[in-house]
């Protein structure tokens, strides 16, 4: 039976012998992947039980053209990533240096020894599409043709999208110094990606699944917690994609408009306080230089006096004429070279801003082990600990955020409540927020979650003072 054949039997029916079919024909395929991200044969197989009594709670939920091998690779992805922030787990660099000195040190394949550590990051380059051809065709070893079947393309189709995914592993690779052709690559991924699980792992995921994680221990259901709401977030991201598709086409020519007619009346009462302005200037200038010269008549006098006392509306409506000029300006620069961000970018910069807030914090992490527990006291500190595409790119950088926590997070009794870094400047989130036109800030905190926060205003004094703490307060 195909593997969407056998988890309707278990929905309608809950047959546990045809999901233990469907543990028994994957549970390599996760075991393997999780085992990549997490290092550790134990964690591996936590993450393996979490991933299967995640498909047994959605097994009702599931489309009929769902490809099941795709599915458990993105779920297992997820819940590994997931596991890693929640323990904080080291990252690239000592995974790196772990599976190169234990995992592989029996495997006889060099190439392997190098691409097996960096394989499951590089695979993050690719698109879900890609993901699941290449696990199916060489994670689990199907043929091209196969493979075409079950993604619903023809055979040609399946081996061009191969090839376009291989060279963007292969220059992932090369990027990292391994240096190697697709075909090797790919000869390589098949022989070496998939791992026999551990004998007992089959049975003990199968009974706890099916029990959809009654049985299970106290921090694989938070795990699988925190992986459901990753997945639902990420089933309501795709769903606003099209609304925001024409929002970012819309919206900044709304307000082109707006700003443009706004520069246009501007510019109208700009012009005519400046004309006034000058006449009266000028009528000044006339009165004082025939008081200077000549004896004034009384009716001069008079005038004279009135337009001295108009000096000071006068310098006030010539400071508003200044500061009318200062907006317009800004106005035309918005509608020339500035246009407002739309929604699409500044959720994407709220992202980016959430993943590098992460990756700062591992580091944290990892230079507090090497510093009696301490956090560093700025950025260039834990810049060694920090992977290198992290630190070099220039989307979002430390000069966007401060450490506001440098003492030692061992000591602290609710790290999920104490900020240690925070986004210098807030950001308007526009049409993004509800309701629109709130201001968001990033904070990222001690247990390692990063996350955004809402405020009507910009003034999020009340809520960063009770998050934080001094840093002399997180001393031993």
């Amino acid at each position: 039976m195909a593997d969407m054949e056998l988890m309707r039997e278990y929905a309608k029916g809950g047959s546990e012998s045809a999901f233990g079919m469907v543990v028994h024909r994957h549970i390599n395929l996760v075991y393997s992947v999780a085992l990549r991200y997490v290092c550790q044969s134990e964690d591996a197989q936590d993450v393996t039980q979490a991933v299967f009594i995640i498909l047994a709670q959605k097994a009702s939920r599931l489309r009929e053209k769902t490809i099941l091998t795709g599915w458990l690779y993105e779920t297992t992805r997820l819940t590994a990533m997931k596991f890693l922030r929640t323990k904080l787990r080291r990252e690239m660099r000592e995974q790196e240096a772990y599976m190169q000195s234990t995992v592989d040190d029996s495997n006889p394949d060099p190439l392997w020894r190098q691409l097996s550590p960096l394989l499951e990051t590089a695979m993050t380059r690719l698109s879900e599409k890609e993901r699941t051809l290449l696990a199916l065709r060489f994670f689990e070893g199907k043929s091209a043709a196969e493979t075409a079947v079950l993604l619903g393309i023809r055979e040609w189709a399946a081996h061009k999208r191969a090839a376009r995914a291989l060279e963007k592993l292969r220059k992932y690779f090369a990027k990292q110094g391994v240096a190697s052709t697709t075909s090797i690559i790919a000869g390589a991924i098949s022989a070496n990606s998939i791992q026999a699980a551990p004998a007992i792992l089959t049975q003990t995921t199968t009974a706890v699944a099916l029990a959809k994680g009654a049985a299970a221990s106290a921090s694989t259901l938070t795990l699988i917690k925190g992986v459901l709401k990753v997945m639902a977030w990420t089933k309501a991201k795709t769903g606003l994609v099209s609304a925001v598709v024409v929002a970012s086409v819309v919206l900044p020519l709304v307000i082109q408009h707006q700003a443009q007619a706004k520069l246009r009346e501007g510019d109208e009462s700009s012009r005519q306080r400046a004309e006034q302005l000058a006449l009266l200037r000028a009528e000044n200038e006339r009165l004082s230089d025939q008081a200077a010269n000549s004896s004034l008549s009384q009716e001069q006098m008079n005038d004279l006096q009135k337009l001295r006392a108009e000096v000071g509306p006068l310098r006030q409506q010539a400071n508003e004429v200044a500061q009318l000029q200062r907006e317009n300006r800004q106005l035309k620069a918005k509608t020339g070279q500035d246009k407002p961000k739309t929604p699409m970018q500044l959720k994407e910069e709220a992202l980016a801003k959430l993943s590098y807030g992460k990756n700062w914090i591992v580091g944290f992490y990892q230079y507090a082990e090497k510093h009696q527990g301490q956090f560093p006291t700025n950025f260039d500190q834990a810049a060694g600990f920090v992977p290198d595409q992290v630190r070099s790119q220039s989307d979002v950088t430390t000069d966007q955020f401060e450490i506001v926590f440098q003492g030692s997070p061992s000591a602290l009794k609710k790290p999920q409540d104490i900020i240690v870094l925070r986004e210098k400047e807030a950001q308007n989130a526009g049409e993004t927020s509800h309701p629109p036109g709130q201001w968001m800030k990033t904070y990222v905190f001690a247990d390692g979650h990063s996350e955004i926060h809402h405020e009507p205003s910009n003034t999020f004094d009340d809520y960063e003072n009770a998050h934080m703490i001094s840093a002399s307060a997180g001393n031993p």
